[in-house]
């Protein structure tokens, strides 16, 4: 996951949408990411700001279907 991580911190926010749009919505259940997982993700896109905050919000959309 720590290449997820760098990912997430690095590129660019359509690299990003596209690959959280796969862990989120579209990997086996076998390879999704836990709760905590998503929560740090979302915790680093609020931090980058701009764009990436609705990125942000996706991934709380996610934990609270989650819950």
């Amino acid at each position: 996951m720590s290449e997820l991580l760098d990912l997430i911190q690095t590129e660019s926010v359509g690299i990003v949408e596209e690959t959280l749009d796969f862990w989120l919505y579209e990997c086996s259940l076998d390879d999704a990411p836990t709760p905590e997982d998503v929560a740090h993700w979302r915790e680093i896109l609020q931090q980058r700001g701009g764009k990436f905050v609705r990125l942000a919000n996706i991934c709380q959309t996610w934990l609270d279907e989650e819950a």
